[in-house]
């Protein structure tokens, strides 16, 4: 029988969850220091869902899943920010968006004390909430609109649930029922976690399910049919979308590799997300803005009292009880296993180690008496909560300085800084100028002048490098046009001497101090003409490339690229790829030593609309032409183009444009075959 909480207990509660709530929203726009743009997402999707009466781009109604650019990943998440505008009108800020979120992972601490309280009867079961507050990922990505931080307080939510509906209550069924959807809902690697931690409770308490009556056993199925109806109609509006959002993440499940390959790597990386070195020692898998310096993702200071709990739960595992938290560990790290580990994939990893900690604690103290269990009880509250002051401040105080690199692949600052403080006061101080704005420092910025910008200040700002000018000459005005640029942008213009720029009107600096972004009107030198022409006939020309195909030695002449090699054309993994640098068409020449029987040429490309055009060149010097047009194609398709007939070529020159599109082109080529 659940005993009944005591006054010291409420009162341990209350502080606990008061620190809890104090930690996440203290300074919460400044840290983390970065605002992402799958924050910016959910704001902006949600604004258009109200808008449109609930119905998404496409006219689908209460849409299960919502497009964050290349997949479909974004569900729950966007409803919540919905209701928040319904409820307290629009307020599009970085404020409401991360505070809408830390409220939705309100239900995490509390979860997880419940677990604690009635799964396990522990004593100090409000230790919970002060532990999860000290755990480096937790803290980072619980002060953030990830959805992943709301995939694991649904977690917490259902776990907890399940535990009363096991323990006290089976009419909780319908709580388990419902944040088990929501954790699936909320984020694409809680589908991974719900199917883990679904089989793995279903079979080890099969027994007390199905003694249930079987009206009740009828209604649970119905329920369960019922929540799988959103995602059962996303799959049949967009059959292919698990494959490209696989291929989005460059999963190995789409390579072209024995299936026992796939396996053994699945498991492979399994295994490193329950590896402890991942969890409690620094490590640079994980991007830095997602990571705590010299620290791991969990205080290796815990590392005793998890395990401790750990061997607990298997020592009672006859107890369905202590086979919880083993599952919820079971299941963290699935989802992650068919890409590759990260923090943002395993995040649910803070709920059964937060568990585990506890148990771990209550074992060791259960070997004093009662005084000193007491005693060591409030001291290690004190601790925790001390710890989790010193963090926070740590992270607030010291965490715009933690890593020095500022841009796309570190912590992509910048955002509130350009569009929720430099371009209004641009745009209010000038009515004729039109910003032009680097989006070389973040991934997809548009989400950004969605987000921060009005519809009239969307009008007169424009997403384009600087180094769409220094190859073309584009329609330049000194007097209407202000730049915002890195300073590598800047940097490049005064050295290209193509330009001629006024010093700069302001500088946005990094946290370090150093300029970050410069905004900078400008103007192109009298002569550009003359030289982009003679820089435009020098990378017209085709650049040679010994290479091996099929065993055979050949020549490929192909346009500039400034990403990729020949390589990456023809190693039979579609996730790597040659980057035109601008020709469109951009042209691949291959030159056989032997001449080579052809039928079908099959081209792998990024996502576009093209046209083909295929010069067959035969050994005695004839010339046939092919050509074929593919329009409304799916994300990075594959084409085919069947040859009239069989024929002997000694050359193949492909000409691949891009349809819509002028020079400068980056023409994207996943994969060439020759059958």
């Amino acid at each position: 029988m659940l005993r009944c909480i005591t006054i010291g207990e409420l009162l341990l509660l209350c502080g606990s969850l008061t620190l809890y709530i104090y930690t996440r929203f203290i300074d919460l726009t400044t840290f983390p220091i970065y605002f992402f743009c799958d924050e910016a997402m959910h704001g902006v999707l949600a604004r258009e869902l109200v808008a449109q009466g609930f119905r998404d781009a496409s006219g689908v109604w209460f849409p299960p899943y919502f497009r964050n650019v290349e997949k479909w990943s974004l569900s729950l998440s966007v409803y919540l920010h919905a209701f928040r505008i319904i409820l307290f009108g629009f307020d599009q800020s970085v404020w409401a968006i991360r505070a809408t979120s830390v409220i939705a992972g309100l239900l995490a601490p509390p979860g997880i004390a419940l677990i604690l309280r009635v799964g396990y009867n522990s004593q100090r079961w409000w230790l919970g909430i002060l532990v999860l507050c000290i755990l480096p990922a937790w803290f980072i990505h619980s002060r953030t609109a990830f959805e992943t931080a709301l995939m694991v307080a649904c977690y917490a939510g259902f776990l907890a649930s399940y535990v009363i509906y096991r323990c006290h209550d089976d009419r909780w069924i319908v709580a388990v029922i419902l944040f088990g959807a929501a954790t699936f809902y909320s984020y694409a690697n809680g589908q991974g976690v719900m199917l883990v931690s679904g089989l793995l409770l279903l079979l080890s308490d099969a027994r007390y399910h199905f003694s249930r009556s079987a009206p009740r056993l009828w209604t649970v199925f119905l329920m369960l049919l019922l929540m799988l109806v959103p995602w059962l109609r996303f799959r049949q509006l967009h059959p292919d979308a698990t494959f490209e959002h696989l291929r989005s993440l460059y999963s190995y499940w789409i390579l072209p590799i024995p299936i026992s390959e796939k396996i053994q790597r699945f498991f492979s990386l399994y295994l490193q997300g329950l590896d402890p070195r991942y969890w409690f020692w620094p490590n640079t898998i994980d991007l830095d803005r997602h990571r705590f310096p010299e620290s791991g993702h969990l205080p290796l200071v815990l590392l005793p009292f998890i395990t401790t709990g750990l061997i607990t739960c298997l020592w009672h595992w006859r107890n369905p009880n202590y086979r919880i938290p083993i599952i919820a560990l079971l299941a963290a790290p699935f989802s992650s296993a068919l890409v590759g580990p990260a923090i943002t994939r395993m995040l649910g990893m803070v709920v059964p180690a937060t568990i585990l900690t506890v148990i771990g604690i209550d074992v060791l103290l259960d070997l004093f008496n009662r005084f000193w269990q007491r005693l060591f009880s409030i001291m290690t509250g004190i601790l925790l909560a001390a710890s989790s002051l010193a963090m926070t401040q740590y992270a607030v105080l010291g965490g715009p300085l933690w890593f020095r690199d500022y841009g796309l692949y570190g912590m992509q600052y910048g955002a509130q800084q350009i569009f929720a403080e430099t371009i209004p006061t641009l745009l209010a101080r000038d009515p004729h100028i039109v910003l032009r704005v680097s989006p070389t420092w973040a991934n997809n910025p548009n989400s950004f002048v969605s987000f921060f910008l009005t519809p009239a200040q969307q009008r007169r700002v424009e997403l384009i490098s600087i180094e769409a000018y220094l190859y073309t000459v584009r329609d330049l005005n000194r007097q209407r046009d202000v730049f915002i640029m890195t300073d590598a942008e800047y940097w490049l213009a005064q050295q290209s001497g193509k330009f001629i720029l006024s010093p700069p009107e302001q500088i946005i600096p990094y946290p370090d101090g150093r300029p970050g972004f410069y905004v900078v009107r400008m103007e192109y030198v009298a002569n550009i003409e003359e030289i982009l022409a003679a820089e435009r006939a020098e990378r017209q020309r085709l650049i040679e490339t010994p290479y091996t195909l099929d065993g055979q030695p050949i020549t490929v002449a192909h346009s500039l690229f400034d990403m990729g090699s020949v390589n990456e054309l023809f190693d039979g993994n579609p996730m790597t790829l040659a980057r035109g640098f601008e020709a469109n068409p951009l042209v691949i020449e291959l030159r056989f030593t032997t001449p080579k029987s052809l039928r079908q040429v099959e081209l792998t490309l990024g996502s576009m609309d093209l046209d083909l055009t295929v010069v067959l060149t035969t050994p005695d010097g004839g010339a046939n032409v092919v050509r074929q047009q593919y329009r409304n194609l799916p994300f990075d398709p594959t084409v085919q183009l069947d040859l009239p007939a069989p024929t002997t070529v000694q050359q193949v020159r492909l000409e691949i444009f891009q349809a819509g599109v002028s020079e400068p082109a980056h023409v994207h080529v996943r994969e060439i075959v020759l059958r």
